[in-house]
């Protein structure tokens, strides 16, 4: 399995089943929606790929491709907190997304391609996301998220203010 264990209880909170294919790629079903689901596909030795799968459209749709497993592990509990904050009846967390509220030590790319990429200062890249526009929703807070261990992005998830992330509307560091 590509995911490690907090990982996979996270995603299994927000209602989707893993399903490992016998070439390693893992299919995420919704038990929710079952007409929904994501795909988690390598992409070279340390690289993945992970798309949406909604049967309402007519293909796949990239979300992220990045460099390694742990930087995937940090974005899908990002991209699930709000099924499970919803679940729980908390609030929506407004999480700041602007190129100005990159993470220190991360830069942008403009657009290449039809993809931004998040880098490490030095260049170094981590993700990178399709569309100019919506690229910034995955990786601005994805830059805040790897500053912090699964353990604490889930507290901050479940706490109603995003504590310890978020400080006052803010993205606060470990």
């Amino acid at each position: 399995m590509i995911l490690g264990e907090d990982c996979l209880g996270w995603v299994r909170a927000a209602g989707f089943h893993p399903v490992v294919a016998d070439d390693g790629d893992v299919h995420l079903r919704s038990q929710k929606q079952p007409s929904t689901g994501y795909f988690i596909r390598r992409r070279g030795l340390e690289r993945f790929e992970l798309t949406q799968d909604d049967e309402d459209a007519p293909s796949e749709r990239g979300l992220l491709f990045v460099a390694e497993v742990d930087v995937l592990e940090h974005y899908l509990v990002g991209h699930f907190a709000d099924d499970i904050r919803e679940d729980l009846d908390l609030p929506l967390l407004e999480q700041p997304w602007r190129s100005a509220d990159l993470a220190d030590g991360y830069d942008l790319t403009a657009a290449e391609r039809g993809y931004r990429t998040l880098r490490r200062v030095g260049g170094v890249p981590v993700a990178a996301a399709p569309d100019d526009s919506l690229s910034l929703l995955a990786l601005v807070p994805l830059s805040h998220y790897l500053g912090w261990s699964i353990r604490d992005l889930k507290q901050s998830f479940l706490s109603p203010a995003g504590s310890p992330l978020m400080r006052q509307g803010r993205y606060s560091r470990p």
